[in-house]
Order: structure tokens, then C-alpha cells, then sequence
């Protein structure tokens, strides 16, 4: 994590030289001081920058810079100073603050998502401080909906049905987590996880729902929070000359026969003399999704060991390798990763799918 701490006295900054070398220790953390110019030169180690401009303008330029930013002053000025500046869960930065003596570290802002409330455990473990977390989940000790996600580096969808899940976990209401992958949270009374074959439409009393799948479904509640993990991979073959909304449109396809969301997609692959095909480019900047090129040797080593895959001839005597979409799927969707969707052709343009790994 990229920290910014931040000082406005004499007793501060040395203090703020001290968190900076713990968390530099950790070796996790890339950290720069900003201190008040007039109390420089200290004998501080580390990055430091200097500011003398007012400190709501250097909190201001930090927000956008550094994904947490510790605060040794007052809360009170913490929290005037950053109001004007926020922005919402998924953007704001972990903000945390202690007091000069360091024997108090006080989780503020974006304490689940943003990561303050593992910084101010982190920071109250090194100095001997005590920690102030005010989370309803973490205060009852249960599990925050968002925190499985984060640990998994799994998408969130709705985001803004986490605040709706979570206050449903810390009222005691029922809420099941259907998983299609083996899954471990803190165990509550009212929590329950099951495996996603379980689920049915019919079946009464589920209460709030969280499904961690990549599937899509009709059936599926309108108010569910979904975990995403992005595991897919889309193989493309195509012709010359195709255009970006052929591309576009048989991806969308593909994912609609498979039964798979967009929002899974972790990569799109193809050969790597499609390379410069500006058709299947301007697709995969229009869906927000890189591409992979691999080498016709890859391809064709996949071809080799899996049995199941098609072999055209005629793309062999067209470009050296027998097939493109299926490998370029499986290579792209990482070790372990199998075909849920095989070679499939709409119109130009041939796609198959890939699921990878779920962590």
C-alpha cells in the first residue's frame, strides 16, 4: 500500500518518522512523510517531503495520490479537513489517525474496503498503541460481506447492496451465501453458506442472499449481492477485417450461451498474428477487457495434450496451427482452467470459453 503520514507539529513529525519506519519494516508498505517545512531538519529516516501550503490543501492532494494516508493530529481536524473531499467507499483512501504520543490508533475512513481498519491494527500492534475500530462487524466480531470479497479478489456487484447485507449480518437476520467454491467465514448463527447446487427459487425463508458465482440466472432474487470472480477467459478466432461490433456482439453471445457474466471476464486471447487486427482491438478497449496474444507454438502444444479440442486443417494450412479460440481460452484463463464454452462460430468469427482458478 502506498501511505502518506502526515504531521502539523514538532512532536508530530517525530512521531510520524517513527510509524513510517515501522511500516517500512514490514516491508509491505511504500511510505513518505509530509512534514511542516519550519521544523526541518529532524533526524527523521525515510522519504519525507516537505510542505508549508495550508494542510487542507496537502490533505486534499494526498486523496487522490496514496491509497492510505495516517494522520498524527487531532480527529477532529482529521475529519474537517478530508469532509469535502470524499467520494464514496470504492474511491476514498484508508484514512487513520493517531495522537502524537502514538498510545492511540483510530481507524476513520474506509476501514473494510480501503483497508484502515488492517492498517490501525498493523499500526497499533508496532507501537505498542491501542486500536480504535468502531465497525459495527468488527465490533460484534462477524464477518463483513465486502472482506470475503477483498480477500478473494473477487468483484462486487451491486456495491451498493453491501451496506444492506452487512446491517442484515449485524441485526441477526438470516443471510445465506450460496458458493459455487469451497468457502470459510467466521461462523455466525444467522450465516449460513451453502453450495450453489442447493439453491432453489421456491425455497422459502433464504432471508438477504449472496451468491459468489459467475453465472447468470433468472431465477436469481432481484435484491442479491453478488461475488465475482473475474476466472474467464474468451478465445477468439476471426477473420480479416471483421469490425469491432461483430467482435463485440458474438462475445455476447458466447457469454449468453455459456450462462456467464460479462463482469467474470478476466481476459480476451487470440493468436499472436491477430495482433494488430483492429476490429478485435477496438472490441476489447470497448468492453473494458485486455487481450492476450499467444505464439502459434502455445497454441499448438495445447491442441497436443488436450483431445477434446477440434483441429481444422484448413486454419492449420491458413496460419500453422490447427485451432486458435479453444487454446488461446485455456492459456489465458491460467493453470487448472477447462472449457465451459467449446468452439463456437458466429458468423466471422469463432469464440470459446475458459474457466480459470477462482482465487
Amino acid at each position: 500500500m502506498k501511505i502518506a503520514v502526515v504531521a502539523a507539529t514538532r512532536q508530530g513529525a517525530v512521531q510520524a518518522g517513527q510509524i513510517a519506519a515501522r511500516l517500512n519494516e514490514t516491508g509491505h508498505h511504500e511510505t513518505v512523510m509530509f512534514l511542516p517545512e519550519k521544523f526541518l531538519p529532524l533526524s527523521i529516516q525515510g522519504q519525507c517531503r516537505p510542505y508549508s501550503a495550508p494542510l487542507k490543501e496537502v490533505l486534499r492532494d494526498l486523496f487522490g495520490e496514496y491509497q492510505g494516508i495516517v494522520c498524527v493530529m487531532a480527529l477532529g481536524i482529521v475529519v474537517r479537513l478530508i469532509a469535502p473531499h470524499l467520494q464514496g467507499k470504492t474511491k476514498d483512501p484508508a484514512v487513520v489517525v493517531t495522537d502524537e504520543l502514538g498510545q492511540n490508533v483510530i481507524s476513520v475512513l474506509s476501514g473494510h474496503w480501503g483497508g484502515a481498519n488492517a492498517l490501525t491494527l498493523l499500526l497499533a500492534e508496532n507501537l505498542g498503541a491501542n486500536p480504535v475500530i468502531t465497525t459495527a462487524t468488527d465490533v460484534h466480531g462477524l464477518p463483513a460481506i465486502e472482506m470475503l470479497a477483498k480477500e478473494h479478489g473477487w468483484l462486487i456487484e451491486p456495491f451498493e447492496l453491501v451496506k444492506s447485507v452487512n446491517s442484515a449480518i449485524v441485526n441477526g437476520e438470516k443471510v445465506v451465501v450460496y458458493s459455487e467454491t469451497p468457502l470459510a467465514m467466521e461462523s455466525a448463527v444467522h450465516i449460513e453458506v451453502k453450495d450453489l447446487s442447493q439453491y432453489s427459487p421456491t425455497r422459502p425463508g433464504d432471508g438477504r442472499i449472496v451468491m459468489v458465482t459467475n453465472r447468470m440466472s433468472d431465477s436469481f432474487p432481484p435484491d442479491t449481492l453478488y461475488l465475482r470472480p473475474r476466472n474467464l477467459c474468451i478465445g477468439i478466432g476471426c477473420r480479416r477485417g471483421v469490425g469491432s461490433g461483430e467482435v463485440r456482439a458474438a462475445v455476447n453471445n458466447a457469454l449468453t450461451e455459456a450462462r456467464r457474466v460479462i463482469s467474470a471476464v478476466r481476459t480476451m486471447a487470440s493468436v499472436d498474428i491477430k495482433s494488430d487486427e483492429q476490429g478485435l482491438l477496438a472490441a476489447a478497449e470497448e468492453l473494458n477487457l485486455p487481450v492476450r496474444f499467444f505464439a502459434r507454438q502455445a497454441l499448438g502444444a495445447v491442441l497436443a495434450e488436450r483431445s477434446e479440442m477440434g483441429f481444422s486443417e484448413f486454419v492449420d494450412d491458413k496460419i500453422g496451427v490447427g485451432g486458435v479460440c479453444e487454446p488461446a481460452a485455456i492459456l489465458g484463463a491460467g493453470e487448472n482452467s477447462r472449457l465451459i464454452l467449446p468452439k463456437t462460430k458466429y458468423g466471422k468469427i469463432t469464440v470459446a470459453i475458459a474457466e480459470g482458478d477462482w482465487q
